[in-house]
């Protein structure tokens, strides 16, 4: 394996409890010589990020494992409060019909369970698979030292999570999915449908790792107040044309004089294949901070790491009032970018931005690439000009690729291209919430991202041998 340039990076010293001297377990065996050698997969245990001051080890409670293959099985762990480990075995669809229809064959119905999962107040209007099995909402309330993953990857389809009050929640190797439909109704703004893959308010440590999200009618996460202490790692987010866009598409061909917007598009002479991947393309990300001018923003503190990102229009993140940190992404709008040249039409909605900070709030990103995103970073996301909307921003050794050049380095940099668009002017970048970054977390070449990703790929998947429940919080080198 290459080399790593690496640099450990120290912040802000900080004693947690949840610490431990546990050895990490052993993922492979001595290889023969002949064999190449076992990939290190350490780094892995450790989350990092802001969760990483919260979360704690789940090794140790293998006993307190409650294993469920079923969408009833999956409820009735969230039940028990006193589940703590829910392990899921196969994929589960939860939308709200699916889910009444199999707990009618028990004799139950949505009611018995409503304080873990509901039928969601907004239901779908047009695509053919959601009409049929309906969108549901999981309910994590008052809940901690609660872990859900899986060790396979599985699918978790037409549901949403709402996580409130909440702290030391873990979510692990999830692929989260079929959650969109067209949008008829604001005509490509997706403003009826707040299905979010998940909504967090008045929580304290959630760690989301090795997570596939394909397309969603809102947000990815979306924070709300008091959310703090939140790492999303080692996660995929695949904005790419798949069979569940195409039955979209083709239902939309098949009555189009029932869609009007749809069918104006159409007579643009934009084709099936076109729209197809234009509505691929993800339009919302992550709204951390979800009113203007909203309370209770200003402890939000988020880490996004080892992220690979495909298509992603806007919000990567949007921040308002809070801290986020990000490093280790590749942000590939590539075909983004040439799609917005080929279609041109002034009736579909495109936006091509990245880190967008406002309300005094404060995004670090470090040792990244961004492809092809038209506006990198804005800086001030209102109308009004006054400078209490405008946030800071800091971009270190990080590369940005386009059209006709690329740039490697870092915002203080002269005649540097980190920098905003936008007239609000730049304003010195500083943390709320804490004087530097509170967690140690190791930093590689940027040039080495791909071949990181090749190696240790994102998103849900299985990985043989590997210990999901295992934490080591404390930070170590091993050389390669």
């Amino acid at each position: 394996m290459k080399k790593f340039w690496m640099t450990l990076v120290f912040g802000l010293v900080v004693t947690m409890a949840a610490c431990t001297t546990n050895t990490i377990p052993p993922i492979d065996e001595t290889p023969s010589p002949n064999d190449e050698l076992p990939i290190d997969y350490s780094r892995l245990y450790n989350p990092f990020g802001f969760s990483s001051l919260v979360i704690t080890n789940r090794s140790g409670h293998e006993d307190q494992i409650i294993s469920v293959s079923t969408a009833i099985e999956f409820l009735d762990a969230l039940m028990d409060s006193n589940t703590k480990i829910i392990h899921i075995e196969h994929d589960l669809s939860l939308g709200s019909k699916e889910v009444s229809i199999a707990l009618a064959n028990v004799n139950k119905t949505l009611s018995n369970y409503s304080t873990v999962y509901r039928a969601h107040s907004k239901q779908p209007l047009t695509h053919p698979i959601l009409l049929e099995t309906g969108v549901g909402q999981i309910r994590l309330m008052d809940r901690s030292d609660l872990m859900i993953y899986s060790t396979s990857g599985v699918e978790i389809k037409h549901a949403s999570f709402l996580i409130e009050r909440s702290s030391n929640i873990i979510i692990r190797n999830i692929h989260l999915s079929e959650l969109w439909e067209w949008d008829e109704y604001s005509q490509g703004q997706y403003k009826r449908n707040d299905w979010d893959y998940f909504s967090l308010k008045d929580v304290n440590g959630i760690w989301f790792d090795h997570l596939t999200f394909d397309q969603v009618y809102d947000g990815i996460i979306d924070l709300r107040e008091n959310a703090q202490h939140i790492t999303l790692s080692w996660s995929k987010l695949n904005f790419v044309s798949n069979d569940f866009i195409d039955a979209q598409i083709d239902y939309l061909e098949n009555n189009r004089s029932m869609h009007p917007y749809y069918d104006a598009l159409r007579n643009e002479d934009i084709s099936v294949e076109d729209l197809k991947i234009f509505a691929s393309f993800q339009k919302k990300g992550f709204n951390l901070g979800n009113t203007t001018d909203g309370t209770g923003f200003e402890n939000i503190t988020m880490t996004f790491h080892h992220l690979e990102v495909f298509n992603l229009m806007d919000r990567m993140p949007r921040l308002r009032k809070g801290d986020v940190h990000l490093y280790h992404m590749i942000l590939d709008n590539t075909l983004l970018y040439e799609y917005r040249l080929k279609l041109n039409s002034p009736n579909l909605s495109f936006v091509n931005q990245g880190l967008v900070s406002t309300e005094g709030g404060s995004i670090l990103m470090e040792h990244s690439i961004y492809k092809f995103v038209t506006t990198p970073i804005k800086n001030h996301q209102d109308t009004n000009p006054d400078v209490k909307y405008t946030g800071s921003y800091s971009v270190i050794n990080s590369e940005m690729i386009q059209p006709n050049r690329t740039y490697f380095g870092s915002t203080t940099d002269r005649n540097s291209l980190w920098i905003h668009t936008g007239s609000a002017a730049m304003i010195p970048f500083q943390m709320r919430n804490y004087a530097s970054i509170p967690y140690s977390y190791v930093l590689e070449d940027v040039y080495y991202l791909a071949e990181t990703f090749e190696t240790f790929p994102t998103g849900a998947q299985k990985i043989l041998d590997f210990d999901w429940l295992y934490m080591d919080l404390t930070l170590s080198i091993k050389g390669d």
